[in-house]
């Protein structure tokens, strides 16, 4: 008798983060999603806000594809609102920590070519 875990069979489709994120914001809207000890969101609010990034970013010129730069402290709310806002928009995060030196931001930004 074959394994049923090695029997193989469909796969799961793909899923984005993005996909992710809105399947639990359709099922669990007014759950908790982030709390960084100084404000919590919903997952409705947390996808509102990181559609209104990606808007913000699309308005600005970035197109699917682009490489933003993000440097914002870790572990708070506007990190995660700026990544999922720039997936939402279809483009990739290039993260500087914001303790890092300038120069050293200056530098990743520059050769990954980000957009914004």
């Amino acid at each position: 008798m074959l394994d049923p875990l090695l029997a193989g069979g469909r796969a799961a489709p793909p899923r984005t983060l993005v996909d992710v994120l809105a399947d639990v914001t359709a099922r669990h809207p007014d759950a908790p999603a982030l709390d960084d000890t100084r404000t919590v969101l919903t997952y409705a609010q947390l996808s509102e806000q990181a559609v209104r990034m990606a808007g913000e970013l699309v308005g600005a010129g970035v197109r699917r594809g682009d490489r933003v730069g993000v440097r914002v402290p870790s572990g708070t709310i506007d990190l995660y609102v700026a990544i999922l806002g720039i997936l939402h928009a279809g483009a990739a995060y290039v993260p500087v920590d914001v303790d890092d030196p300038q120069e050293r931001a200056d530098l990743v930004f520059s050769e990954a070519t980000v957009a914004a």
